[in-house]
């Protein structure tokens, strides 16, 4: 499904208009929360993004559509960088960050910062999770997600957010069409014996089994690889 057929089916199950301005935005939104909570494999970069350093500071911006999880890194001349588990990891090996070397060994990264050690002038080599693409025109296809689970995942997911705002606006709200979508998406992603396998098994296929992970969402789980 492309963004217009989403937006539609999305006001077929709705029928308020004044929520249509939103559903672009909800839509990409749910891509968003998609691709945090599971290690979607088009998100997954293939070839490494570069990223340029110098001995002028440790911390610098990570890329743009830099999301999570950046799990392999590499210094100029291709030699592994070691990824720490936290900045904090990174102090141990220098508490006021003022080393100076070659090539940087180590690494440790935030949602938007990655820390070097040692500070070099060196070019990083950086494998990670991508954000997804911004759906924009009518025609824009979700490719992050697989075509199977627009419908099963994605369209739930933006009919659950219109329903959060017509509960509030809405007297005596029927709490049952808010209860049959959530269990269509936790169908979706856990699946069902009427539509078979969900996103989870889909994924669980494909990179070996998904780990559980902490967080929550409508459907009550979340999973990384």
């Amino acid at each position: 499904m492309n963004l217009g057929e989403l937006e539609k089916a999305v006001a077929l199950n709705v029928q308020d208009r004044s929520l249509q301005q939103y559903y672009a935005s909800w839509i990409n939104n749910a891509l968003l929360e998609l691709a945090a909570a599971f290690a979607l494999p088009a998100l997954k970069t293939l070839s490494p993004t570069t990223l340029t350093i110098t001995t002028a500071a440790w911390l610098f911006p990570l890329p743009a559509n830099f999301q999570k999880d950046l799990f392999r890194c590499a210094d100029v001349n291709f030699n592994e960088v070691n990824v720490v588990r936290t900045m904090e990891s990174l102090d141990r090996y220098d508490m006021d960050h003022d080393d100076t070397g070659d090539n940087v060994t180590h690494v440790a990264v935030t949602d938007t910062q990655i820390g070097v050690y040692p500070r070099a002038n060196d070019t990083l080599q950086l494998w990670y999770y991508m954000k997804p693409t911004t759906l924009t025109r009518a025609s824009d296809v979700p490719t992050c997600v697989p075509e199977a689970y627009h419908a099963r995942v994605i369209l739930p997911k933006v009919i659950l957010k219109a329903y959060e705002h017509l509960q509030d606006q809405v007297e005596n709200f029927d709490q049952k069409g808010l209860q049959y979508w959530k269990d269509k998406l936790a169908a979706g992603l856990k699946g069902s014996p009427m539509d078979g396998p969900g996103l989870v098994h889909y994924l669980s296929n494909i990179q070996g089994g998904p780990r559980r992970h902490g967080g929550r969402d409508p459907a009550g789980i979340r999973y990384y690889a």
